[in-house]
């Protein structure tokens, strides 16, 4: 995560901006001292020439008369007033801001700003009228050639002796009227300059939303635990739980949702089992236990006190109606911990044919499946069992520990969630769907009731065998693809990072012998990387001598670990060649969008090797003219 910036100090803030107002006084009192004195030359009698004609006239005379320290005569007062003033000038600034944020991340709007600069310049003023009044007095002296004053110091003495602290500060409503417009202005006219001419995405001060931090942490846990294979389809699954959640038990916003998911991902509970009811009376033991675990607890407490925040509430779920079954409460599964063997029993629940196929049909479509083999979806089939449902009965209760997952093959369902002691049907189920895997893949209580209408059936899946067969599945194809990727020639000039990317949006497809893969002239819309059989390339042509019209010749063989079809996404034109499956044939794909975000640093790569297809051409046909069609 990116190191936020942090605030500069005010020492520093007082330092930078006294140097910088130095900076100021130097580079414009030359122009101020020659303004004053046009302002304030003698009035000519009749036939006489004003003392300055202009600008320019007057900064050429003053230099003849008195060389360079002419234009910067009375310089000393401004400088010893432009620390203090550009100090309190940002101050001022930013306690405007201040005054009008609820909260430390509100961005204002321009007005805003102007209200804060207005203020600023209040400020200044302050600092700033004593100076300006000293300077225009010495200024006028040197101008009408009557020495009044020794310096700055003699000037405030006297001026002091003769009018007192209002003499000082005389004509500070004047400079109020033309310094604080001027300063909100300013401050306004910064602001919206910075933010123009900084190109969009390049800010250096990007200011985090409240809470994200903590919602972004519950994420990445959950996708560095799981190891999803599809990320976007997780991050839907997973704000989606969020969101159920905040609507099921009342929690104020996603914050405090995240980090929840966060530390019941981090911490395990002490103790699992069967959660009894409240009349149950607790063992002697079993109340030392508590003891110990109280204590575990507290010392795991303060360990985490530096990853959350002092002002986190933890909400325990709600607890489990005592009129419905309940569950053992199994922990979080992690694929990583798996033996990863298959020495475990297969579930197998038996089924006639008709029945499997109204199943097969009603699994067709679930997201869940669609990423599974071809064997593993058939254990998934057998691992199911049929449920059968009456009219208002609650399928699972919101607040309920998961135990299995489901699939409607028929009946209307309502979803029913509770929030502050009332319930209310958020939508339906119609003869089709699913529900029920997120109370499973995550280790949550349900987020909602789930209530037959009508009579109806139900596909259901068991925890474990969940786990074992969709979960421990998907993480065991995500290492698998790994270690294939690292293997790709093509793929190794990536980074670490990238290659990870690439697994992620990677999708499988097989192949039965001779089936067409690639049509010539299609449309592109994936890139294939061969991962088990062999393709043939072939191309159509009307160069080739002894050949009829409109023949495929083959052309290239593709094996494991080779690719094709990416000359017409590197090229954006239609397919050069048919490609067809040599046997039984298993190709990774990736989408033309994921193509142009991910494999950019291989492009080169891909488009040294059209050279070598045009030089495959020519020795076949003569002519790499159906190359370029």
């Amino acid at each position: 995560m990116s190191k936020q910036p942090q605030p500069i100090s005010p020492v520093k803030n007082f330092f930078a901006g006294g140097f910088g107002g130095v900076c100021l006084v130097f580079a414009g009192h030359p122009l101020d001292t020659i303004k004053v004195r046009l302002q304030t030359q003698p009035k000519p009698g009749p036939g006489q020439t004003p003392l300055y004609a202009g600008t320019f006239d007057c900064c050429k005379k003053t230099l003849a008369k008195e060389g360079v320290r002419g234009l910067y005569k009375g310089m000393a007062a401004p400088i010893i007033g432009v620390t203090p003033m550009f100090a309190v000038c940002f101050f001022g600034f930013g306690l405007g801001k201040k005054l009008q944020q609820k909260s430390p991340d509100d961005i204002l709007s321009y007005p805003q700003l102007f209200a804060a600069g207005m203020l600023s310049g209040v400020f200044t003023t302050a600092i700033m009228a004593p100076g300006e009044r000293i300077k225009c007095l010495l200024q006028i002296q040197a101008a009408s050639g009557e020495v009044k004053y020794a310096g700055p110091m003699d000037c405030v003495k006297q001026i002091y002796r003769e009018s007192g602290i209002r003499g000082i500060y005389k004509g500070t409503a004047l400079t109020l009227m033309r310094d604080v417009p001027a300063s909100g202005m300013y401050f306004m006219t910064y602001e919206w300059l910075k933010n123009l001419l900084t190109p969009e995405g390049k800010s250096m001060s990007v200011e985090i939303p409240a809470g994200l931090t903590d919602l972004l942490k519950g994420y990445t846990v959950e996708v560095l635990k799981q190891r999803p294979s599809d990320l976007l389809d997780f991050a839907v699954q997973y704000f989606t739980r969020l969101k159920e959640q905040r609507s099921a038990d009342g929690r104020d916003g996603l914050r405090r949702n995240a980090e929840l998911g966060c530390r019941n991902t981090i911490r395990s509970p002490v103790q699992r089992g069967v959660a009894f009811d409240k009349d149950t009376t607790p063992t002697e033991s079993s109340e030392e236990d508590e003891e110990e675990e109280k204590e575990e607890e507290d010392e795991e407490e303060k360990e985490e006190d530096d990853d959350f925040p002092d002002d986190f509430t933890f909400k325990p779920p709600p607890p489990t109606k005592s009129n419905r079954r309940v569950s053992v409460c199994a922990e979080a599964y992690n694929p990583d911990d798996d033996d990863d063997d298959d020495s475990e029993p297969k579930v197998i629940h038996p089924k006639t044919d008709q029945q499997r196929s109204r199943l097969q049909e009603a699994c067709k479509d679930i997201l869940l499946f669609k990423t599974l083999e071809k064997d593993q979806f058939s254990e998934v089939l057998d691992a199911m069992f049929e449920v059968l449902v009456k009219p208002q009965e609650h399928i699972i209760d919101q607040g309920d520990d998961g135990d299995n997952f489901y699939v409607i093959e028929r009946g209307v369902y309502d979803i029913v969630v509770g929030k502050d002691g009332v319930s209310r049907c958020v939508g339906k189920y119609d003869n089709k769907g699913s529900f029920g895997e997120l109370a499973l893949m995550y280790n949550t209580p349900r987020a909602a009731t789930i209530i037959a209408t009508q009579s109806g059936a139900l596909w259901a899946l068991d925890r474990a065998t969940f786990h074992r067969l969709i979960v421990r599945n998907n993480a065991k194809k995500r290492r698998m693809y790994e270690a294939f990727i690292e293997c790709v020639p093509l793929l190794k000039s990536l980074e670490l990072s990238e290659r990870m990317k690439i697994v992620d949006v990677l999708g499988a497809k097989s192949f039965k012998n001779g089936e067409l893969i690639i049509k010539q002239g299609d449309a592109a819309d994936c890139f294939y990387i061969v991962e088990s059989g062999v393709v043939k390339i072939l191309i159509k042509t009307k160069t080739k001598a002894g050949q009829r019209d409109n023949a495929e010749v083959e052309v290239a063989r593709c094996s494991r670990g080779q690719y094709f079809g990416e000359l017409a996404l590197v090229t954006n034109k239609p397919r050069a060649a048919s490609v067809y499956a040599v046997g039984e044939t298993k190709c990774l794909v990736i989408d033309v969008q994921a193509f142009e975000r991910l494999l950019g640093p291989c492009k080169e790569i891909m488009k040294r090797n059209i050279a070598s297809y045009k030089e495959q051409l020519v020795a076949l046909f003569g002519s790499c003219d159906d190359l370029k069609h």
